[in-house]
């Protein structure tokens, strides 16, 4: 099969042992370029999530991987926007959610409030992001242990069903959390929105 990056051009051996070779090659190709792996459009087909299963069901047919890459500073950009549209999402369902663990929790509570937990640990990860570009800032670093905290105060309360306690985070820590953390994300894109190359 034909691997293209970076204008570059590779064969590899329709075999499984080609899957773990081909992102080591990916991993060197794309060292201290600025550049990361954004997709791999596999005979065509854009794969964006689990590469590794993807390619594994066919290996043995693949003619032509082209691995598609982004800049670093624009992954971080719209990893930015992208924590924004969830916090305006997330902020006034998370008010809700506290409402409805003082009322008595339901079915449907416990399963938003599932994804809510890992909304905050991908924030996590957002953040971890968000902080490679901006360390002077100390956003992500002061902002994770925060999270941290919160999802532990969580699970603590999850674990021994204490629904108003449960409430009373989400109300009074979660979401003034959330409104903090989207202003200063906004801030950064503000910034960052003025500096041309970040579209490069």
């Amino acid at each position: 099969m034909r691997v293209k990056i970076l204008d570059q051009e590779l064969e590899l051996a329709n075999h499984p042992a080609a899957i773990e070779a081909l992102f080591s090659m990916i991993d060197e190709k794309l060292k201290d370029t600025g550049y990361a792996l954004s997709s791999l459009i596999v005979d065509g087909v854009a794969i964006d999530t689990d590469y590794a299963l993807y390619l594994s069901q066919r290996i043995t047919e693949i003619q032509e991987i082209k691995v598609e890459v982004k800049s670093l500073r624009r992954l971080m950009v719209e990893t930015m926007q992208t924590a924004v549209e969830y916090l305006e999402r997330a902020q006034p369902e998370v008010e809700r959610l506290g409402n409805d663990f003082y009322q008595g929790p339901t079915e449907d509570t416990w399963n938003k409030f599932s994804q809510l937990l890992e909304g905050l640990e991908w924030l996590l990860e957002a953040g971890t992001v968000i902080e490679s570009f901006h360390p002077e800032q100390q956003t992500a670093t002061r902002w994770g242990a925060q999270f941290k905290e919160k999802i532990k105060l969580l699970r603590d309360a999850m674990e021994n069903s204490d629904h108003v306690l449960l409430g009373d985070l989400l109300q009074y820590e979660i979401s003034p959390l959330f409104t903090a953390l989207d202003e200063e994300i906004r801030k950064l894109l503000s910034t960052e929105g003025s500096n041309p190359s970040v579209i490069n």
